[in-house]
């Protein structure tokens, strides 16, 4: 679970793109662990979407990679160039991923 959480983390670059999520968007690795695992062992409903969508993201052959190497990128313009050539599915599931951890 943590190793899913941590590769969810990595789109943190993408995620300052959307900004939909300051209170997500502040936090460091540890702290979006924590806030996972506890509303997963809160809420039933946040789990089965939480892992529905981590499972899309990670049917998706490639995407690790292709994350951390965008990650890598220093040229700004570059790098949203690269992260807008990601899928639209990839896109719409770190979306609804961090609408969830905002709710």
């Amino acid at each position: 679970m943590i190793s899913l959480i941590m590769n969810i983390y990595k789109f943190e670059e993408y995620y300052k793109i959307i900004k939909n999520s300051r209170r997500v968007q502040s936090m460091n690795p540890y702290e979006l662990i924590m806030r996972v695992n506890r509303k997963m062992n809160e809420d039933p409903v946040f789990a089965e979407k939480f892992n529905r969508l981590l499972g899309e993201l990670n049917r998706t052959p490639g995407l690790q990679q292709e994350i951390m190497r965008i990650a890598q990128i220093q040229d700004e313009r570059k790098r949203q160039k690269a992260l807008s050539n990601l899928p639209d599915s990839i896109k719409k599931s770190v979306a609804e991923m961090f609408k969830l951890l905002d709710s």
